[in-house]
This record gives structure tokens, sequence and C-alpha cells, in this order.
């Protein structure tokens, strides 16, 4: 199974179960602070995924690690996962669980890139345009990367909304490479 597939098949799960219990924020906040803190420290992930280890003591320390500190269907996921074997795909499983979560409220999640850094105010300013352009809640995460020369690139979901001066110059280059001169 596809990598995607298996993270689709238990958020999705997890998901139907949450909102049948109305857990479904808790759940999602949990998920989020586990991912954050294994993408800070994957050595969770590498005890859990290692196959030396009896599956008696991985599920022993998730007992302790996670039992009564996180939502109990997440906790309960966790243990299916080191049943099944699957807890190397965790990250891409919180990622979609969050994916699901957005979709349900109506967020869309927004990476921004731009030269340099930018205030609130032009973060605000983005948002407030691009609420309007989707329809929906915009929640923006913003890097730095200078070789775009300036402007923003927007990736809003699915979509990627270029403003770059460095993909303005890739156009403009095209063009003038597409001119036929006589």
């Amino acid at each position: 199974m596809e990598t995607q597939q298996v993270a689709e098949r238990y958020a999705h799960g997890l998901f139907e179960l949450t909102q049948q219990s109305s857990n479904t924020e808790s759940v999602y906040q949990d998920f989020s602070d586990l991912a954050t803190i294994l993408k800070q420290d994957d050595s969770l992930i590498q005890f859990l995924a290692a196959p030396q280890i009896v599956d008696s003591d991985k599920t022993a320390v998730i007992a302790k690690v996670f039992k009564g500190k996180v939502a109990d269907q997440l906790y309960h996921l966790l243990e299916l996962l080191v049943a099944k074997r699957r807890t190397d795909f965790l990250a891409e499983i919180a990622a979609e669980y969050s994916r699901l979560y957005h979709d349900s409220k109506g967020i869309v999640e927004t990476r921004l890139i731009s030269a340099i850094p930018l205030t609130a105010e032009e973060i605000g300013s983005i948002r407030a345009r691009l609420n309007k352009l989707t329809g929906k809640t915009i929640e923006i995460t913003t890097e730095v990367d200078a070789d775009i020369i300036g402007g923003v690139i927007a990736f809003v979901g699915d979509k990627i909304i270029d403003c770059s001066i460095r993909h303005e110059l890739q156009v403009l280059r095209e063009q003038l490479l597409e001119l036929k001169v006589h």
C-alpha cells in the first residue's frame, strides 16, 4: 500500500470516530502537538519502527508516555499502529488528519514564501485577500527564500499563486526566447 493510502485510511477512520464522539478538536490539538515533537526529534518513531524491539515493549512505552495525556482515540490509534506495524506512517497520518480537520472547519493551510520577512500587517493584508479569493479562513505559515528575489509565492491548498520576481523574469525570458528575429 502506498504511504498516502495508508495515511488516508487511518486518518479517515480516526476522524470519523472523533466526529461521532465530538472530540475532533482535542484530538486535532494532541495530534498536532505530537507531530511537532516528532519533527523535532524522530527517536520515538525510530524506536517504534525498530524490528528488534518486541511489540509488547513498544505498547508499554506508548502506554507510559501517552495514556491519560492525549485523547483516548489518539492513544488507541497509536496502539493500533504498533500492533499493525504502521508506526512509520505516523507523520503522514497526522498530516492527513490535520487536512481533514481543516477541511471540516473551512480552513485552508497556506504556505507563504517571500524574499524578506513579512510584517504582520503585510501578512494580514495577504490573508484578507486570500480569504476573499477562497471564501475560506486562511491559516498562514511563512518562509523566507531570497532566491525568489522579490514578491511572494502562496501555496493555498493545492493551488500555487506565484507573484515572485523570479517567476516574472522566467516568463519574460520564455517570451523573449519565443520571439523570432528576422
